[in-house]
């Protein structure tokens, strides 16, 4: 996604977002969303409607786990994407996915768990469970799909070294960065792994809202029907803004209970309690929903106009893979050719 240059050049916009557009390059490379496509005035409207229908209660520290109204929508949204029985009390708010795995990769440590991931993976995500003190394992893949069979390798030895069961961090659906989404009987595979073995599964759906071709499969969490073994995450970042910092879990209630109840959420309530309580406005007023079906039709068109143009003017070596969703499209480069001597020919034309 192409990053928004106004500002650039301006002294008195540095500083402000955490990653400046060069002048004059088109910058491909992080999973930013077009800034014609943030909706700032719906986010605008949203605000304003919180203050005059909740009040000073918007402005408040908030419920622990999150605004009750606000948990019931999603958890009544679930059923839409396939998942099982969940309520409320399945749902918790958080600061956004990064904030979320922050949270899950010091009770991991803590726990002595290793966290084994996919390769590739989100290298981000798997930097913050490192960055925590958990000892995570990459676990090779295809591109396009989850080789379960050294994952369950990798369970067992990690099982034997700690005497605790592993967390599995994936991202099924939209993967970043490949684009791939694990098929049913991949799901499956995973959930059985967990059962047998003890391991906990993290599913990283932040791309999970952003599908073009159809609707995305249910996920992991519904197949586990509601038990401890699945760990589902969300974001408003990709369908809304990333500066809203807003996310959401969904769990078994234990495990929801315990982590609301973390001293820091003690201390003040449930992160970014105004900003929950706009989203909520916007999830209640339909706004969001017809927002998203905007979004994913404006990010379709993008999808295709850069897949197009890549199609016309690769050499026939190079392997482009449709993505279905998400923000990443996969290039597989002919034998031979660094990715690195690539992107210096690219940024010398232009183009990040």
């Amino acid at each position: 996604m192409i990053s928004d240059s106004s500002g650039a050049g301006d002294p008195s916009a540095l500083g402000v977002v955490q990653a400046e557009p060069r002048p004059g390059m088109v910058e491909l490379g992080p999973g930013y969303l077009d800034p014609g496509l943030v909706p700032a005035a719906l986010i605008q409207r949203w605000a304003a409607e919180a203050v005059s229908r909740w009040g000073t209660r918007s402005l408040a520290y908030g419920a622990n786990p999150g605004p009750w109204e606000l948990r019931a929508w999603l958890a009544a949204r679930m059923p839409a994407t396939g998942a099982a029985r969940c309520a409320p009390a399945n749902v918790m708010i958080t600061g956004g996915t990064s904030a979320a795995l922050d949270m899950l990769a010091v009770r991991f440590a803590s726990e002595g768990r290793v966290v084994l991931t996919e390769d590739p993976t989100y290298d981000l995500g798997r930097l913050i469970f490192a960055g925590r003190g958990a000892t995570t394992v990459p676990v090779p893949s295809p591109v396009d799909d989850l080789d379960v069979s050294l994952l369950r390798q990798a369970t067992r030895e990690a099982l034997r070294a700690t005497g605790v069961p592993p967390a599995i961090y994936l991202i099924p659906t939209f993967h970043n960065p490949t684009g791939r989404v694990l098929s049913a009987e991949r799901r499956q595979e995973v959930l059985a792994l967990a059962r047998d073995t003890g391991a906990i599964v993290v599913e990283d759906q932040a791309y999970a809202e952003i599908c073009y071709d159809g609707e995305p499969p249910p996920p992991l969490w519904a197949g586990s029907l509601g038990q401890e073994t699945v760990i589902t995450l969300y974001s408003f970042a990709k369908c809304l803004a990333p500066g809203l910092r807003l996310g959401w879990l969904v769990g078994g209630e234990r495990l929801v209970a315990e982590l609301a109840t973390e001293p820091a959420r003690l201390s003040g309530g449930g992160p970014n309690h105004f900003t929950a309580m706009l989203v909520m406005a916007g999830c209640l007023n339909g706004e969001l929903d017809r927002h998203i079906a905007f979004l994913r039709s404006g990010l379709r068109t993008r999808r295709d106009v850069l897949l197009s143009a890549l199609a016309a003017g690769l050499p026939p070596d190079f392997t482009l893979r449709r993505p279905a969703g998400g923000f990443f499209a996969w290039l597989t480069l002919p034998a031979g050719l660094s990715d690195l001597e690539l992107l210096r020919a690219a940024e010398q034309r232009g183009v990040s």
